[in-house]
């Protein structure tokens, strides 16, 4: 087969596109609030189950890990009562947080940088309110402007500092 065979020319692209166009209208029609239990601003016709998380061992530490790992980039904040930027909602985040655990999320994945600083520390006060070996904590060494040896090793005490915890599972 020649260099020109492999080419795909404008005809077959369209058909391809075309194609692939078709099957995700069809895809997004069966997405529709009718035919899905829980859409925006209904409750879910079933209760939500808290016995169907997977998990997966990591080979080498032997953890067992929820297939669906909490993000704490985004966590949500109320206006600040000095008016000058916003705080973290940690009524909100607590709530968050003991759903994911309910439902049988384990891995929560954090960073010093996340949320304007403030999400280790907030993860850390949701999180402490359930037993350790509950939770798997993740977070990142997120350094950017000091790359010392000694900025980094402050990072990380600090980390745990402010993650209420005596390990952490997974630095990154």
């Amino acid at each position: 087969m020649g260099a020109r065979d492999k080419e795909m020319n404008r005809r077959d692209f369209l058909k391809i596109v075309g194609i692939s166009a078709a099957a995700t209208t069809a895809a997004w029609a069966g997405c529709s609030p009718e035919n899905n239990p829980v859409s925006v601003g209904r409750a879910a016709r079933t209760a939500v189950p808290t016995d169907r998380m997977t998990y997966r061992t990591n080979d080498k530490k032997g953890d067992r890990v929820s297939l669906l790992g909490y993000g704490c980039m985004r966590w949500p904040t109320l206006p600040s009562p000095d008016g000058r930027g916003n705080v973290i909602d940690q009524d909100a985040v607590n709530e968050l947080v003991d759903y994911a655990i309910a439902h049988g999320v384990n891995y929560f994945d954090t960073s010093p940088v996340y949320v304007q600083g403030w999400s280790e520390k907030s993860t850390g006060i949701a999180l402490k309110r359930h037993p350790r070996e509950k939770f798997l904590i993740a977070t990142k060494l997120s350094n950017f402007a000091n790359h010392t040896r000694e900025n980094s090793i402050a990072m990380y005490r600090k980390s745990f500092e402010d993650l209420q915890v005596d390990h952490i599972d997974y630095y990154l």
